[in-house]
């Protein structure tokens, strides 16, 4: 055989054992096994204090459920999930996991969050469930998982901020918005086929209470920094009693840590009924507030100054750390 021949041979043979490879791979190529894991979400409990009860409220039909999925690469997690969905049903929490996958499995549930969190013109639900950046919207329950991007899941799945529907009506976002969150993350969950996962929701807030003493007169008005402004009056003086509050958690923290604590800016000023103002409180001069305690500050709305008191208890009661505060010269 001439070497022309022989070249031309060889390259036939070469393409055609290429062209068989071909056509015995599959197309297309065939997934990998899958199973279907129950989410069991375990909430931390009643949050009390002896002589004024605070219960958290029950899981209800109203509440709303954000999940994110991530998948282990070879080293670590990606941040951008693969899987998230919106829910209002807890039993509904179905997890569609691979076999022999590493996975990061994140909740977050606002509690009432049907009735608390502003709507947007889709219908869906805005911050804590805005998905997407700058151009994205409100989040809509489907009680199913999608496959999430970089710029398709929910931005603020660990973060405070909320846009809420406000008493009068109206809505307003806010960093340290006056609700209840709870927030439960774990790590390197292999799936298998009929299992559950069980993921423990911790609170993720404190709790704010304002006690004037001897007050007669005029209004008490006290401003969050990025967040709600309260007003007090002599009719209703204990209209913030325990109310829960929602971190902000700015630096990304592990905020379901039992020492957790943000500072935050609160002005409070009192306005007599002459018009004279006195400052218990300047926006800032932050206070200190730690997860799952109560803040009680004391004013004394009189000439006198009290002592400052101090509670700090933990275990599953929430704790009051008090402070008295005195009229700023």
């Amino acid at each position: 055989m001439s070497k022309p021949l022989f070249y031309l041979s060889i390259i036939l043979l070469t393409a055609s054992g290429t062209l068989s490879c071909r056509l015995d791979k599959p197309d297309p190529l065939p997934e990998r096994p899958k199973c279907t894991v129950r989410l069991v979400l375990d909430r931390e409990t009643g949050v009390e204090e002896s002589d004024e009860p605070l219960q958290l409220s029950k899981t209800t039909t109203n509440d709303l459920y954000a999940v994110q999925i991530y998948k282990k690469g070879n080293l670590s997690y990606s941040t951008t999930p693969s899987m998230y969905g919106i829910f209002n049903d807890e039993t509904l929490i179905t997890l569609p996991l691979e076999f022999d996958e590493l996975y990061k499995i994140e909740v977050s549930q606002v509690p009432n969050g049907k009735n608390l969190i502003a709507r947007g013109d889709n219908g869906g639900y805005n911050a804590p469930f805005w998905v997407g950046g700058l151009s994205g919207g409100p989040g809509k329950v489907n009680n199913q998982f999608v496959i999430a991007s970089m710029n398709n899941f929910i931005k603020g799945i660990n973060k405070g901020t909320a846009k809420i529907i406000q008493t009068n009506g109206t809505q307003a976002e806010y960093d340290w918005p006056p609700i209840s969150r709870f927030y439960g993350v774990i790590e390197d969950y292999r799936p298998e086929e009929g299992g559950e996962v069980v993921i423990p929701l911790k609170l993720v807030g404190f709790g704010l209470t304002i006690v004037p003493q001897r007050f007669s007169e005029g209004t008490i008005e006290i401003k969050i920094n990025f967040g709600p402004t309260f007003t007090l009056t002599p009719e209703n003086p204990r209209a913030i009693t325990k109310q829960i509050f929602t971190f902000k958690n700015p630096k990304n923290q592990d905020w379901t840590e039992d020492d957790y604590s943000e500072e935050i800016g609160m002005s409070i000023v009192w306005t007599k009924a002459d018009r004279e103002k006195v400052t218990f409180r300047t926006s800032t001069d932050p206070i200190t507030v730690r997860r799952k305690t109560n803040k009680i500050l004391t004013l004394p709305c009189e000439d006198k100054t009290s002592n400052s008191i101090v509670f700090d208890r933990e275990d599953d009661t929430l704790t009051d750390d008090h402070e008295t505060l005195a009229p700023r010269p």
